[in-house]
């Protein structure tokens, strides 16, 4: 099964990333994105550039690289022991503290970013046809429990495809041309499963899903069809607010904006997503939120977060074209 979010997808790895030969002659050092500067591997990330290229600030790399444990000295990481990143990436009991992605930077000695797509190919066109031709073959001739590019999470079959920053409509569109859809959820236990697995992958991609403001529905709905979105605990992330705002009852209507406090209803400085009740706004769900939903613009620039909707017998239904309407 093949796990998208964190990048296991080996072929598409190949297509994104630069050569990894090195040339640092310490590996204390690692070298740069595109050009042959080594610098300390304890620079990395540290919020000044010493790369020439910026690759070693890029958040690429930033939202994956481990700097140091309060129990060791700058630099190390905590594990059987203060260990320097080389060593830790070399010993097995050290792996579930560390993100693969940059132990596999450090192992090759040098920064690695994701190349750019060639001019004209886009995710709506080149890489999308080769990834749904990929789920359409793996749907109609493997019998296994999710398709290539979804795995199993819970009772979904769900594909975080954290290469892609896109608009919330652009990332529905590619969903969709992967036969499925930004992903929706039906119960609490679904939205449990997801977050766990999320946390325990260590994922720190902001996702869109399938959830906007509807000016047909006058609530915020789940596009798959159209349903309402359920508002508050245990969905939605509490935001801190910088004045006190004296708190109503529980939103529970979907159809109307949250009613006023009540007199003398005590003040408080949370507030709970989603604030905006207006077309142009969609739901995500963000590592800075704790992978709870937030309201976000849907131009914004989020990692598509999918779940399958073809039916895996349904082979009549594979040799259509997936709808591309949005």
């Amino acid at each position: 099964m093949v796990h998208v979010g964190v990048l296991s997808l080996l072929g598409l790895t190949a297509m994104f990333l630069a050569g990894t030969e090195a040339r640092c002659s310490s590996n204390s050092q690692i070298e740069c994105h595109t050009n042959t500067k080594c610098i300390a591997i304890t620079s990395v990330c540290d919020s000044g550039k010493h790369c020439n290229d910026g690759s070693d600030e890029d958040p690429y790399v930033c939202e994956t690289w481990t700097r140091s444990s309060l129990q060791c000295n700058y630099g190390q990481i905590y594990c059987s022991g203060c260990r320097s990143l080389p060593d830790a990436c070399k010993r097995s009991d050290c792996n579930p503290r560390l993100n693969p992605r940059m132990c596999e930077m450090v192992r090759a000695g040098k920064l690695n970013l994701p190349k750019k797509l060639p001019e004209g190919m886009n995710m709506t066109s080149g890489i999308v046809a080769v990834l749904t031709t990929a789920v359409n073959t793996s749907l109609k001739n493997q019998k296994r429990d999710c398709p290539m590019l979804y795995t199993r999470v819970g009772q979904l079959c769900l594909a975080l495809f954290s290469p892609a920053k896109v608009p919330w409509p652009e990332a529905r569109q590619f969903c969709r041309s992967i036969y499925g859809d930004l992903v929706k959820f039906d119960s609490v236990s679904d939205f449990g499963h997801l977050v766990l697995y999320m946390r325990n992958s260590r994922l720190t991609t902001d996702y869109w899903v399938g959830g906007r403001f509807d000016l047909d529905t006058n609530a915020w709905s789940w596009t798959v069809d159209e349903s309402v979105m359920p508002l508050g605990t245990p969905y939605w992330a509490v935001r801190h607010s910088s004045s006190c705002v004296p708190r109503p009852p529980p939103h529970t209507d979907p159809f109307s904006s949250p009613s006023a406090a009540l007199p003398d209803a005590p003040c408080f400085t949370y507030t709970q997503a989603p604030a905006k009740r207006q077309e142009g706004w969609c739901s995500a769900l963000t590592y800075e939120h704790y992978y709870y939903m937030t309201d976000q613009s849907c131009q914004e620039e989020r990692s598509p977060l999918c779940m399958l909707e073809a039916d895996d017998d349904d082979d009549d239904q594979l040799d259509e074209e997936p709808e591309g309407k949005v």
